[in-house]
């Protein structure tokens, strides 16, 4: 990668900060049951630590740290590691497809996986309002980038196969052991397949098991530190997503 490459991965980067910053204050609100766009901080007190904080959320989060209570109890240390995560996504993503026309549609789930784990984690929920409209979202910019890469149409093909098959697969589940899995995973899981689909089965198949994979190591993992026990349920939205975006950075996964 020449010096014009490190460049725009640097500008990638710190555009990911920023962007996972916001996106995450603005999921938080929405776990709490706020409107994301009319949150409580805007009816703090003109100048006061959470008003500052609802519109510069790191450098909000950076001043609770440093003892100011109001803006430290509304920004938790899951703050600045969403925003590094989503930086690192971003970057990923670009490392994996460069200029390709469909960029901007896999840059889209790179940023919102990580509000929704983080909520998923946290609350083991993923609300629909971050899951459903998501779905033109995504077949807009798929459809958009089908149009100017080789075989789109098959791509693109490939895409609504891989939607409807692993949401049917996801709601099957919950069908036969509703308590293993919840509607809010079925939700989420057309659209993993959308983005999986769209490099092939391969890529839909080790994306989708990978999850699984992902999960069960976890699992044991906290089951051996006595951290979980037999009837503990792990909110499972993070492994899909996981899964799914280990898959589309790793070029032997999705080719």
């Amino acid at each position: 990668m020449g010096g014009t490459g490190w460049i725009v991965t640097g500008v990638i980067a710190a555009a990911g900060l920023a962007v996972g910053s916001w996106t995450t204050l603005l999921a938080a609100r929405i776990a709490r049951g706020e409107s994301p766009w009319r949150p409580g901080a805007e009816r703090a007190a003109p100048g006061s630590p959470a008003a500052r904080a609802g519109r510069l959320p790191l450098p909000g989060w950076v001043r609770g740290r440093a003892g100011h209570g109001e803006s430290s109890s509304a920004f938790g240390a899951w703050y600045p590691a969403a925003a590094l995560i989503t930086a690192a996504g971003l970057v990923a993503v670009w490392l994996r497809l460069r200029t390709s026309p469909e960029l901007p549609a896999f840059c889209y789930l790179a940023v919102l996986a990580v509000p929704l784990a983080l909520i998923d984690a946290r609350y083991q929920r993923l609300p629909d309002v971050l899951t459903l409209p998501s779905y033109p979202v995504a077949l807009v910019l798929l459809g958009a980038g089908a149009a100017f890469v080789p075989a789109g149409g098959r791509h693109l093909a490939g895409a609504l196969i891989g939607m409807a098959a692993v949401w049917l697969f996801y709601a099957l589940q919950v069908i036969i052991y509703p308590a293993g899995m919840g509607w809010g995973d079925v939700k989420l899981s057309g659209l993993i397949g959308l983005y999986l689909g769209w490099f092939g089965p391969r890529a839909l198949l080790a994306g989708v098991l990978g999850g699984y994979l992902l999960a069960a190591v976890t699992g044991i993992a906290l089951f051996a530190a006595r951290r979980a026990g037999r009837k503990s349920r792990l909110p499972f939205g993070p492994f899909m997503l996981a899964g799914a975006l280990t898959v589309i950075v790793i070029p032997a996964l999705s080719r």
